[in-house]
């Protein structure tokens, strides 16, 4: 048996080994609760893919990834709206921001607000270039500028006035040059759906799940 002094010793020996083991950074940094709640919002395996391709070791999340708050906040606003109204809050849901170190290597940026453009103006052959239409009530447009995916979608929310369905559509948007036409599909279209299933439009826009073809 060892003496009471070595026993010491070494027991205190052991401990320091133990915190200095677990402060090696060998561990993974536990996941956000922001970006936990940006899984759920559009697709545990989206954010992983697109977290992937931005290359950072580690990743800070920031916006409003609760698809019940930005749909309360967009309706709200939908009731206040008149057609003088030009101006429209853009809504971050998730910013995901890699680092590399303390330098940010890419960023993932998704978004929702009212969107400026009618549904008329889709007629329009300029316009036209850079929006399809999908169904009755959503159009979309891959590259609308670099490394951007934007979709739009008729929601008439009611107490809104009249106008409000053709006149004031949901613009959803995602904007990240890491990431693919396919992944940032993946996430637009799992955003969209998360929203407008929390929103009391008339009639629910139909996002398919695969990327709309041209022509």
């Amino acid at each position: 048996m060892l003496p009471k002094t070595n026993r010491l010793i070494l027991v205190a020996t052991l401990a320091i080994g133990g915190l200095l083991s677990g402060c090696s950074g060998g561990e993974e940094r536990a996941e956000s609760p922001k970006q936990e709640q940006c899984e759920t919002l559009l697709g545990a395996e989206n954010v992983e893919a697109a977290v992937k391709a931005t290359g950072g070791s580690d990743v800070e999340v920031s916006g409003t990834p609760q698809a019940d708050v930005l749909a309360d906040r967009l309706a709200r606003e939908a009731k206040r709206w008149q057609k003088s109204d030009l101006l429209h809050t853009p809504y971050t849901a998730c910013r995901m921001s890699a680092f590399e170190g303390d330098r940010i290597v890419g960023t993932v940026d998704v978004s929702v607000k009212w969107s400026v453009l009618s549904v008329r103006m889709m007629d329009n052959p300029q316009i036209g270039r850079t929006w399809r239409q999908v169904n009755e009530s959503l159009f979309v447009a891959p590259e609308p500028g670099p490394a951007r995916m934007q979709l739009l979608a008729v929601c008439a929310v009611p107490g809104a006035i009249a106008s409000q369905p053709s006149d004031l559509p949901l613009q959803f948007e995602v904007a990240a040059k890491d990431l693919g036409t396919e992944l940032r599909w993946e996430l637009l279209s799992t955003f969209a759906r998360s929203v407008a299933g929390e929103m009391d439009c008339e009639k629910r826009p139909v996002v398919p799940s695969a990327l709309p073809t041209s022509g």
